[in-house]
């Protein structure tokens, strides 16, 4: 399993240390730092993930034209598809109007959604899986795209593809070490600004690589 840290933008340069990045559209497009790391990424042939979400927990797509906007800003290696959380048709149509309004030369990653099994259709395709979807890990194909992860590193244990996942620094930002877990941390705004922790928040960086790394 390769690794992305997901960090607030002030903290991009500290914590976003492998060779996976992950961006959101929206901020490309109004945080010049944001936008900045990213391009200075690009530069440096990491592999750049954008994943067409709005900013906040709930996956909701972003619109259209701030996407074909954010493509003008960075070329990524991987676009996640937008999507509707938990809604399998809505999720499709979205996915279908997007894929005729993007051109053929990026690689889209169809990102599932669902609330039962009979949902989970993936054709033996690489799909993305947000973490509201971990539930049904066993019934979706392995080598995707994972989608954070708000329970523990464990959680994707055996698994593998590729996982962005902001958990070792919003465990970090409260001074928790990952096996300090419980209560969940709340999500990332992207605009936090103390970090008093930040050595225990590196610590969780190196263990969640180590984890998965191996």
């Amino acid at each position: 399993m390769k690794v992305g840290i997901i960090a607030p933008i002030k903290d991009l340069e500290k914590y976003c240390i492998t060779d996976i990045q992950y961006c959101l559209p929206s901020l490309l497009l109004t945080s010049r730092e944001y936008r900045d790391f990213y391009i200075s990424k690009e530069e440096e042939d990491n592999l750049i993930i954008l994943d067409c979400k709005k900013i906040g927990w709930k996956r909701e797509p972003e619109d259209l034209e701030v996407v074909k906007k954010a493509l003008e800003v960075i070329k990524p290696s991987i676009i996640i598809s937008p999507s509707s959380m938990f809604n399998t048709k809505l999720s499709k149509k979205i996915y279908k109007e997007f894929l005729e309004n993007i051109p053929s030369s990026y690689t889209v990653v169809r990102t599932i959604e669902g609330a039962s099994v009979k949902d989970l259709v993936t054709n033996g395709d690489k799909v993305a899986i947000p973490s509201h979807m971990f539930r049904f890990l066993d019934k979706l194909p392995d080598n995707s795209v994972y989608i954070e992860n708000h329970l523990n590193i464990e959680e994707l244990e055996g698994r593998q593809g590729i996982l962005v996942t902001s958990l070792p620094v919003r465990l970090g930002l409260q001074g928790r070490l990952l096996s300090d877990y419980r209560p969940t941390p709340p999500s990332l705004t992207f605009f936090e600004e103390k970090d008093k922790y930040s050595r225990v928040t590196i610590k969780n960086i190196e263990e969640i690589k180590e984890y998965y790394e191996l």
